[in-house]
Formats: structure tokens, C-alpha cells, sequence
């Protein structure tokens, strides 16, 4: 091919070559005297990657929180004309703030980022090492804007079965690119503080580049192909915000929590001494002066006793109410905190103070310390995409999203510095209108009216408000018509039915019959009949799901669930002895091993393994493309179905294999057919497992779905249907338990366009906050709860960052739900305590 054609294809089409591997770009290494041709090709290039790769011992023992030392920056960068190199910067031969400063001017232009595989890793390392050292020496540099590839992955994989966390760039390689990468785990190891660098560590630093800007290359292609340009976008705007976020922490008063904890504990020991003497006594403690009762509070099956014995009168009052007969608490009856409210009494009300202290002490406790970073505060981890399947953020280490109301007072800043709280009100049920097109819902929020109370006077025909309405003639009458409408407003959005709001409003002190709980609904759907098609429309594409597109290829998915198992197995032990990713070849290499040495286990699932000898590297990988079992199509791709947000985020759904055999096990063995009754009574037997049995009328199914928790007899009551029953009548059992589980994903199906999209209005937020508060120096976020955000500021700065805060929140949701007011309601506050509050923030009050 002509060398200009050549060259424009490559341009075109970045793809590398068939057979082409990363050792083929040249390798340029980069001293003091190439920094300047280094810097030149970054800035004129076209695209680029850039990976670090530090000293691997500072990381291994280094303090929590401490961002390892960096040895080595690896780049590959496309020229205009297509063509591509690769280079390695040795920073032990360089003076820092000048590499600092040619990595800053290369890169200073704005659309201009590098590709990275775990961006935040690769920022934080140059940050640290680079960047604040050279503003320390006086040099005005800034941090380098980055394209995470890892985060896009993780946006083509959300939602899918298994997948909970991000994948390795070795993974990438060989999903992408069919590269087999070898010795990563070695060779990234062996990077110490000084010395000269070996050709192979120079070798693997500049592939790691090369590949990293291929996969982006990829991954591009196959974002756009899917719609999900835009939501990568904001995810990668979201980015920066959320590191800052975790790097800030949030400041934890560790002293005054442990005083805390002691009171706690005395508490806790309080209500043990109380629960003793309700239900007979107990022995004294070895040191103290309290009670230890006869019976374990921490096990539901001794409560349920200590209930059925010492307060029957009100166990049975509660069954009476639930399913309409007076019984004792059976042992498939759950013991949760609404159960227990509802029973009431004494002894329920000192268990849920008792598991209250516990779950304190036990979750947050004096292990809070351990999360303390090397500057005394807490640095949790935020997950983007791999936190939800519906794009929420997960945190972690510790969770930052789910404080106890006890622990918040103890997150506060130091005297002269406040947080700023802002929070989207309702909105969650503002996205939902705007999607709905709801008339009367958008004209009470354009209104500005309490949504609750003008939900209830919609749906019960009455007046709330004013001298002759219900909030002064009849309170009572008022909360309980406000408490119903409220918890439909929420409720509605995530499928709640009848049944489950006819607990919820009974738990919250408005008794509530299922019939009556049906007929609110009704009242609910026919006040908002916008939100009412809405419903329908979500559920209708469920039904139709269910009953056109279950072209489930069975023999298949049962041999891919019999298969992954092992192939997991593989790998895990394969990665145990070396830290790495392993190819499909070295996975059933260690498979056959496996099979050699282990004996097989009672014949479990073996129907259509008879041996890996009969399992090739094709198939081993074709398992390995799946992060846990699901049900395929005949094509061997997962059996599915999306939902989409109007920014195009993704929810996938796809089905387990291991619970569409337990539903279809559990159908078998509830049957009172013959034949499905001989099976279940010949696999119970094989295994040498009794019967279950249900308590005297109760019913069977919790028994045995408790039987079905051994995973191997769910497999062996669908094997034995095909065997004793055959393929026909196995192939309409797994349908009819696929056909439940697509039934029972209808919930979440409506409810993911909601969350989903109210996650996206976040993530803009964050992009926008990230550059609306770069212009006061003192401000930090350091925490985010779903819909808000928290920033810390100095004193004075809090009423103009208030006001930054609110406008940046509502602009952001203005952007994807146009069509409805957006609000944000902040204050400014001395803790994460609501009882901290100390000015409630309208934009007037600081507006010129």
C-alpha cells in the first residue's frame, strides 16, 4: 500500500493492525536532553495515553492513605499523519518541577486530555510526586486532564449479572485487543527508588502506554455504538470533582467519638439488663453490673422464642392482622425492625434499641480509627459506575453515605470553617414528572407547593390548607392523608403495590388494610394520570418482554452454568499464586490440572461436563467473557433487556443462572404433582437430605427455598427433571421460573430511567462545581449522599459558596428536567448534623 494511503488509513481508523502488538511502536527513552521532543509530541499529538508506574515498595507498607513514589511516566502518542511512538521518562533523571512544567504546557490546552487505565491512580501519583512540589518551588502548574478508560468499560458492562467492579488493563488487552499480556505482575513489582532501569521495565512501561491508548481507541467505537457518548462525558467530568472529594476527606473528631462509644456501651449493656429481667432473668455479668439474658438477642430464631413465650398475646394479635389467623411466630417469620414494630410491646422495643447500639458499635464503633488518614481525617472511597447498576455512587472504607444520625455530630471542621449542604429537593419525583409529562404533578411544583399535601387533596377530594382546611380543623385527619400521599409519591416510583404499602403505612402508625392500600393506589393513579401512563408503559414493556423474548437456549445456558463455575475456580487459583490476569489458554491449563487431582463431586452438575478434556480454550474463554452465569441465547450472548436515561446511561438486565434454577427447583419441590414429587424425593434422598417441613399451617415454600440454599441441589433437581422427565417438560419448568424472574425485575426497570437519571444530574453537578468553586481556594467537597453534596469553607466564605453550591445543583437539574422547577434546598452548618444548622440559604439573601 502506498505510504501516504497507509498513513490517512491509520489516521482514520486507529485500530492497530491485525497481529500488530505493542512491542512494535518504537520506544523512545526520555532523558533530560529528549524532555523537549517529549513535550512537542504530546502537544501536537492527535491522541495519547500516559500511564505511571511507581516504587512498589512505598506502597506496599506505606501509611493508609499515602500516594506511593513515582518512578516511571510511560506515554504513546499518534501523530497527525497516523504514525505512533512510545516513550519512557525515567523522573529519577529529571528535575521534577521542570518535568512539572513540559507536561503542564503540553497539556495545557483545554480540549486537549490523556488516556489513562485508572486515571484517579495516575493523577493522584503525578499529582503528588510532580505537580505540588512544583507549585511548592513556585512554578505555575496544573493538574492534567484525563480521559479514564477504565470508566468507560465499566459503562459497557453496567448493570450486567456479576459485574461489580472495574476491570485490569491486561483484561482490556485481551478483550479488545486479543493481546496476551505475560509477566505484568512481575515486572510492575520491580520498580524501586533509584538505579538504572532494566530494558525489560522500560519495554513493559512503554507497552502499558501503547495498549492503554488502543483500548481507548476501542472503547470509543463501542461507546458510541451504544449511545453512551453523553453519559461517558459526564462521567469523565464528574471525575476530577470526586477525587478532589476523596483526597479533601472529611474532618472526624476521633476523641469525642469515643467518648461517645462509651456511653453507648453502657446503654447497650442498660438494655441487655432490661431484656434479661422481661423474659426471666439472666446471669450477672463477669465485670460490671448489669444482666446477660438466658437467650442470645443477636439470633432471630431465640427471639422469636423468647417472643412466642413471654409476649404471646401480642405475637399472635400481629399474626392476626398480617395474614388473618392467630398463630405463634413460625421459624420462616422474618424478625425485621417493621415486624418487630408491629408486634410492639416492651421486649420488641428493647430489641430494636438493643440492635440500634449494636449495629453502631459493631459498623462504626472504634474501628472508625482505622480509616483515619495520615492527616487525622477520614478519606472514604467513591465508586463510579461499578458502585449501582443504576448509576448511583457507592462509597466505601468507610461507607460516607450511610452515617448514623449518632455519628454525624463528630464530622465537623475546626473552629472558623463550616460546611455548606445542599440537597435537590424530591428529586428523584421531580425526574419522574419530567419524564411522565405529568400536568398536575409540574403545576404543584411550579407552584411551589408542598407536594404531599397537594398529592392527598388530589387524591381524597379535600381541602388541606388554609383557615378551612384540614391542617386547622382536624390535624390528625391531615397527617394521615399527608402520610399516605407521601408514601405513594415515593413508593410509586419503585413499583410499591398494594401489599407492600399496606405494610409501610401500617409500620408508620396508619393502620392500613391491603384492600384499602389497592384502592389508594388507584386514587394515586387516577389523580396523575400522566404518571399513570408512565407506569403502565414501564410495565407493559415487561409483559411483552416476558412473553415474546424468552428465547432462552437452555442446553447452553445450563452447560455455561455447569462451566463458569470452574473456570472461576481456575483463575482464582491461578491468580492466588500470581497477582495477575491469566489468559483463556493458562485457565485451562489449570482446569486441567484441577481435574486430574480433584475428584468429581457427586456427579453435581457434571451432565454436561463430562471431563474437561471435552472443553476447549474457545470455550473456556467464551465463559470467561461472562462476570457470572446468565441465560444465553442460542448465539451465546446473555439473554437481556435495557433501560435508558435521556443522557443514555444503560441499565442492562440479564438473568442468573443460579436463580432461575432455584425458582425452578423450589417449583418442583413445592409440587403436589407426581411426577415433580418423585423427583424432589429422589434428589433429597441422593444428597441424604430430610424433607422439609413447614410449620402446621404455614406454607411450604420458605422451607424449602431454605433447603435450596445448597446450591448443588438446585442444580440436581433440574438435572434429574430433564432426566427422569425429559427436555420438554425441563425446558417449560426453566421458562416458567424465567418468566417470574423478568416478572420481578419490572420494579427495578421502572424505577432505573429515575435513579438513573437523577445520578446523571449529579454527575453534572459535579463537573460544574468542580470548576464553579475553583475561584475560592479554601473550599473542598468532602462528602456526597445521591442528591447533595457537602462542601467545607471558611467561615466567611460560606454565604457566597452557599449561593455557587445551590445555583451550580439547580442549573444542573434544570439541564435534564427542563420542564420542572428545580430546587435545592442548602444551609450552612457547623457538623453533618441537621441540629448544626445554623442559616437556612435562599439565593436572595446574597444575590446583588
Amino acid at each position: 500500500m502506498d505510504t501516504d494511503v497507509a498513513a490517512e488509513t491509520r489516521r482514520l481508523d486507529p485500530r492497530p493492525a491485525p497481529g500488530a502488538q505493542p512491542g512494535d511502536v518504537a520506544v523512545e527513552f526520555v532523558g533530560p536532553v529528549e524532555l523537549a521532543a517529549f513535550a512537542d509530541a504530546l502537544a501536537s499529538s492527535v491522541a495519547r495515553a500516559i500511564d505511571t508506574e511507581t516504587v512498589y515498595e512505598t506502597f506496599a507498607t506505606g501509611t493508609r492513605g499515602r500516594v506511593p513514589s513515582l518512578r516511571v511516566i510511560s506515554a504513546a502518542t499518534r501523530a497527525v499523519d497516523g504514525s505512533e511512538r512510545s516513550w519512557v521518562v525515567d523522573v529519577a533523571q529529571h528535575d521534577l518541577t521542570e518535568l512539572a512544567v513540559a507536561l503542564d504546557k503540553s497539556l495545557r490546552t483545554p480540549d486537549i486530555a490523556a488516556d489513562a487505565w485508572n486515571a484517579t491512580f495516575d493523577d493522584r501519583v503525578i499529582d503528588t510526586n510532580l505537580v505540588e512540589p512544583a507549585r511548592a518551588a513556585g512554578a505555575r502548574v496544573g493538574s492534567l486532564r484525563w480521559w479514564d478508560a477504565q470508566l468507560a468499560d465499566a459503562l459497557l458492562h453496567q448493570g450486567l449479572t456479576g459485574f461489580s467492579f472495574f476491570h485490569g488493563l491486561a483484561w482490556a488487552a485481551e478483550r479488545y485487543l486479543g493481546l496476551s499480556v505475560e509477566g505484568k505482575a512481575t515486572t510492575q513489582l520491580s520498580y524501586s527508588a533509584n538505579g538504572p532501569l532494566s530494558d525489560v521495565q522500560i519495554e513493559y512501561a512503554a507497552a502499558d502506554a501503547v495498549e492503554t491508548l488502543w483500548v481507548s481507541d476501542r472503547l470509543r467505537v463501542l461507546l458510541s455504538a451504544a449511545g453512551l457518548d453523553e453519559v461517558c462525558r459526564l462521567e469523565q467530568s464528574a471525575r476530577p470533582f470526586l477525587d478532589r472529594m476523596e483526597r479533601a476527606g472529611l474532618p472526624f473528631d476521633a476523641d469525642g467519638w469515643d467518648a461517645e462509644l462509651s456511653g453507648l456501651e453502657v446503654r447497650r449493656t442498660q438494655v441487655l439488663t432490661r431484656l434479661a429481667e422481661l423474659t426471666g432473668g439472666g446471669q450477672a455479668e463477669l465485670f460490671g453490673a448489669g444482666l446477660e439474658p438466658s437467650w442470645n438477642p443477636d439470633s432471630e430464631h431465640q427471639a422469636r422464642d423468647v417472643l412466642n413465650r413471654f409476649a404471646p398475646e401480642r405475637v399472635e394479635a400481629w399474626s392476626l392482622a398480617a395474614d388473618g389467623r392467630a398463630r405463634p411466630l413460625a421459624p420462616t417469620d422474618s424478625l425485621g425492625a417493621s415486624v418487630l414494630a408491629g408486634i410492639g410491646g416492651e421486649i420488641c422495643t428493647a430489641l430494636l434499641t438493643y440492635r440500634d447500639l449494636s449495629k453502631t458499635l459493631g459498623t462504626y464503633g472504634h474501628a472508625m480509627r482505622e480509616h483515619l488518614g495520615p492527616d487525622g481525617r477520614l478519606h472514604p472511597e467513591y465508586l463510579q459506575v461499578v458502585g449501582t447498576n443504576t448509576g448511583r455512587l457507592a462509597s466505601r472504607n468507610p461507607n460516607a453515605q450511610n452515617f448514623t444520625p449518632r455519628l454525624k455530630p463528630f464530622m465537623a471542621p475546626r473552629p472558623g470553617r463550616v460546611f455548606v449542604y445542599s440537597d435537590l429537593s424530591q428529586a428523584e419525583l421531580r425526574f419522574a414528572t419530567q419524564l411522565a409529562g405529568d400536568d398536575g404533578l409540574r403545576t404543584a411544583f411550579e407552584e411551589g407547593l408542598d407536594i404531599h399535601t397537594a398529592t392527598a387533596e388530589r387524591m381524597f377530594g379535600v381541602q388541606m390548607g388554609g383557615p378551612a382546611g384540614l391542617a386547622a380543623l382536624d390535624r390528625p385527619r391531615y397527617e394521615e392523608f399527608r402520610t399516605k400521599a407521601k408514601r405513594i409519591n415515593f413508593g410509586i416510583l419503585y413499583g410499591q403495590r398494594g401489599a407492600g404499602l399496606s405494610r409501610g403505612l401500617t409500620d408508620a402508625g396508619v393502620p392500613t388494610s391491603r384492600d384499602e392500600a389497592d384502592g389508594l393506589i388507584a386514587a394515586y393513579l387516577s389523580a396523575y394520570r400522566g404518571i399513570a401512563g408512565w407506569v403502565d408503559e414501564r410495565d407493559r414493556f415487561i409483559g411483552h418482554f416476558a412473553a415474546t423474548e424468552l428465547d432462552a437456549d437452555w442446553p447452553l445456558t445450563l452447560r455455561l452454568g455447569a462451566l463458569w463455575p470452574r473456570t472461576d475456580g481456575a483463575r482464582r487459583a491461578l491468580r492466588a499464586g500470581q497477582r495477575r490476569h491469566h489468559s483463556a489458554e493458562e485457565v485451562h491449563d489449570q482446569m486441567l490440572r484441577d481435574e486430574q487431582s480433584v475428584a468429581p463431586r457427586h456427579g453435581i452438575g457434571d451432565a454436561h461436563l463430562l471431563g474437561h478434556a471435552d472443553v476447549d480454550v474457545a470455550e473456556v474463554a467464551w465463559a470467561l467473557s461472562f462476570p457470572a452465569p446468565v441465560v444465553v441465547r442460542r448465539d451465546g450472548s446473555p439473554l437481556s433487556f435495557a433501560s435508558r436515561t435521556p443522557a443514555g446511561r444503560r441499565q442492562q438486565f440479564t438473568f442468573s443462572v443460579d436463580w432461575v434454577l432455584g425458582e425452578a427447583a423450589a417449583v418442583v419441590g413445592c409440587s403436589a404433582k407426581p411426577r415433580p414429587s418423585e423427583v424432589w424425593r429422589c434428589a433429597l434422598a441422593r444428597f441424604e437430605l430430610a424433607p422439609p417441613v413447614a410449620p402446621s399451617g404455614a406454607p411450604l415454600r420458605p422451607a424449602v427455598e431454605k433447603l435450596l440454599e445448597q446450591r448443588y441441589l438446585r442444580r440436581a433437581v433440574v438435572d434429574d427433571v430433564g432426566t427422569s422427565m425429559g427436555d420438554a417438560d425441563q425446558a417449560f419448568l426453566l421458562n416458567r421460573a424465567l418468566h417470574t424472574r423478568v416478572g420481578q425485575m419490572a420494579n427495578a426497570y421502572r424505577n432505573a430511567p429515575i435513579q438513573g437519571g437523577v445520578a446523571d444530574v449529579m454527575l453534572d453537578a459535579y463537573g460544574r462545581l468542580r470548576e464553579a468553586l475553583a475561584e475560592f481556594p479554601t473550599a473542598a467537597a468532602v462528602q456526597t449522599v445521591h442528591d447533595s453534596v457537602v462542601i467545607e469553607c471558611d467561615e466567611a466564605d460560606a454565604p457566597e459558596v452557599a449561593v455557587v453550591v445551590k445555583r451550580t445543583l439547580e442549573a444542573a437539574m434544570s439541564r435534564w428536567c427542563p420542564d420542572i422547577p428545580a430546587v435545592a434546598d442548602t444551609d450552612i452548618r457547623t457538623s453533618l448534623s441537621e441540629t448544626s444548622i445554623v442559616a437556612e440559604v435562599s439565593e436572595s439573601e446574597f444575590s446583588d
